[in-house]
């Protein structure tokens, strides 16, 4: 027999509420939530009262971490967060390795570097329109990018992202090393992007991230439109026909 709780919920019902990622209470049915996207619900009241955080732009939790860069993290994402180099190299030869068995090899040596944000927007400030596969980028808000630095290559990703995330982004990342070696022409934002997001989008599932990859599918910028894009290249084409369409628009 279930138990009446204030507001009149019983002991049954109150589990099946929706849980505020940041405060962990229950929100109640009529109640206004917020949903962000690839964090989770959370009740307008921490949404409205908490800073948020730096990684994945909900409100903040009770404990919180503060990384060397200024940036603050949940207890979400610290829970998961890659900080060392060694990990984040054994999750790149994941990458590697799933890239590789999609047929998507890289001749010239790539590797993934974890750096802080003010890093990371030097690096940015130092790129070129020739030297880059990316549009403008925001240091703010950009997580990983991959650089050609004269002869040099490289993947660099800000330190402290959960796991699944930095996963996500060094395989966006990897796909944009392939195509700066296939086609290095390639102009079309849509097509440069979609078949990143593509890649990265199936070395997800390889590794059962499936609500990363609803995420990502749910997303309505030029990122979530390229994947829709790519996704039906594939289903037409096959990825012979998506990898043509990348050295076509080139």
């Amino acid at each position: 027999m279930s138990s009446q709780l204030p507001g009149g919920l019983c002991s049954t019902c109150v589990h099946m509420l929706p849980v505020c990622r940041a405060c962990g209470k229950g929100i109640q049915i009529g109640v206004a939530t917020i949903q962000i996207e690839g964090a989770g619900v959370y009740c307008e009241d921490c949404y409205q009262t908490r800073p948020m955080c730096d990684i994945c732009a909900g409100p903040q939790t009770d404990e919180r971490w503060l990384l060397s860069d200024g940036r603050v993290s949940c207890a979400h994402c610290h829970a998961t967060a890659v900080y060392t180099p060694a990990e984040a190299a054994a999750l790149f030869e994941q990458v590697k390795a799933g890239a590789q068995g999609l047929g998507l090899t890289l001749n010239v040596p790539t590797g993934l570097a974890l750096v802080d944000r003010l890093q990371l927007a030097e690096i940015i400030r130092q790129q070129t329109p020739e030297n880059s596969l990316e549009d403008a980028l925001d240091p703010e808000h950009t997580l990983g990018l991959y650089a050609r630095r004269g002869i040099k290559r490289g993947i660099y990703v800000q330190s402290g992202l959960p796991r699944p995330l930095l996963y996500q982004i060094a395989a966006h990342e990897y796909a944009h090393a392939w195509q700066g070696e296939n086609c290095p022409l390639l102009q079309n934002p849509l097509v440069r992007e979609g078949f990143a997001e593509w890649l990265a989008y199936s070395l997800l599932g390889q590794q059962g991230l499936v609500q990363q990859q609803r995420n990502m599918a749910a997303r309505t910028d030029l990122y979530g439109q390229g994947l829709r894009w790519a996704q039906q290249t594939i289903t037409q084409s096959g990825q012979s026909g998506l990898i043509a369409a990348c050295r076509q628009a080139s």
